[in-house]
């Protein structure tokens, strides 16, 4: 008779609280995403990196050997999630040398993909190693207005071929929604069909300046009411007396820190050119790895992000409602020229959110009068 013992099990949402909390409370990365490539064959209307979309800046994307290199730095330190996205990642040319060897690292892989090119040969690929997940953006579930927000005609019957193919393979892959000033009557159809697939629907309505500081993304973004009334009308109804009560414990006077989330925990970004930075569209502070080694990179950003402070007299300041707002200095710069400054979108909605969540009617951020 065997005297082995069994492993002791868990599920994955413990498992994943468990090693996110311990992370967080030691600095200990666990999450990186890497952009592998700016290539992307649709323009999305919305794309932060689709103006570098082009021979110029794909010229200076990491080689193979660069990308398996930082692959197998991430694996010696420890890293458990990597998030392989783009651009598009099966337009990059090596992608199955690097999604290969990353698997064979033994990380939980995660793919962003905007789900146009799967074929057959593809999804036998993905079957035989398969991702930890994939994701994919589903913006709209018209045609017409599908093909015009990506710029490329055709790319909703491929979008729907792909989907095909992944439920017939049985891999695992979720659906994410941006809402959007064009596809708000939409939503409740898009919520519809990603249900269809059993998926629970996400939706998120952020939108960030492109990466060179184009600002034309940013004429789709919805009300800051629009924004509040979504979590009434698709996300699970008005709030309970009792999440009333937590959501007025977090009116609370902030700390002085530029970065009040996660930055600098247990999350690293790593563009195409081989940029560390701690989230993607953190580009206050940004260390090339041509240059430095991971190790020392990550050490560096993560104090210099630790010890980023409001130094000017600003709202955000002391802005009681920062866990509300969606402000990210980098966009705040590009929006308004100053990493500090508010971002007057980012108040209304942060207004919106937090008399939602607390039933209460609050001053605005910038007092600005509502009469």
């Amino acid at each position: 008779m065997s005297d082995a013992r069994k492993l002791p099990t868990m599920a994955y949402g413990e498992f994943s609280r468990r090693i996110h909390t311990h992370a967080t409370d030691t600095n200990h990365v666990t999450n990186a995403q890497l952009e592998l490539t700016y290539r992307c064959n649709l323009h999305c209307r919305h794309c932060y990196t689709d103006p570098y979309n082009n021979k110029d800046w794909i010229a200076q994307e990491l080689s193979l050997s660069e990308i398996t290199r930082l692959i197998d730095d991430m694996a010696e330190l420890g890293i458990l999630w990597l998030n392989l996205t783009g651009g598009e990642v099966f337009q990059h040319p090596r992608f199955w040398d690097i999604y290969e060897h990353a698997y064979r690292r033994g990380f939980l892989l995660q793919l962003y993909t905007n789900g146009t090119l799967f074929t057959e040969a593809v999804v036998a690929r993905l079957q035989a190693q398969p991702p930890f997940t994939i994701d994919i953006s589903c913006h709209s579930v018209d045609e017409s207005s599908f093909d015009w927000f990506t710029q490329v005609p055709g790319s909703f019957r491929a979008f729907r071929r792909g989907l095909e193919l992944l439920r017939t393979a049985d891999l695992p892959f979720t659906l994410k929604t941006k809402g959007m000033n064009w596809n708000r009557q939409e939503l409740p159809a898009i919520k519809d069909f990603v249900e269809s697939f059993g998926q629970p629907f996400s939706l998120t309505t952020a939108l960030s300046p492109r990466l060179d500081g184009d600002l034309s993304s940013l004429s789709h973004r919805l009300t800051p009411s629009d924004v509040a009334m979504l979590q009434l009308e698709l996300m699970g109804g008005a709030p309970s007396d009792e999440e009333c009560r937590m959501a007025t414990e977090l009116l609370q006077r902030p700390l002085d820190r530029l970065y009040r989330c996660g930055c600098g925990t247990n999350t690293i970004h790593i563009n195409a050119r081989g940029e560390l930075g701690t989230c993607t569209m953190q580009y206050e502070c940004r260390y090339s790895l041509r240059t430095y080694s991971l190790h020392n990179a990550i050490e560096r950003l993560f104090t210099d992000i630790a010890s980023l402070r409001y130094h000017q007299d600003v709202p955000c300041g002391t802005c009681e409602l920062q866990s509300f707002c969606d402000k990210k200095p980098t966009e705040a710069r590009w929006e308004c020229g100053n990493p500090e400054s508010p971002v007057p979108y980012n108040c209304d909605v942060a207004l919106a959110r937090a008399e939602l969540a607390t039933q209460q009617t609050l001053l605005h951020p910038l007092g600005v009068s509502r009469d």
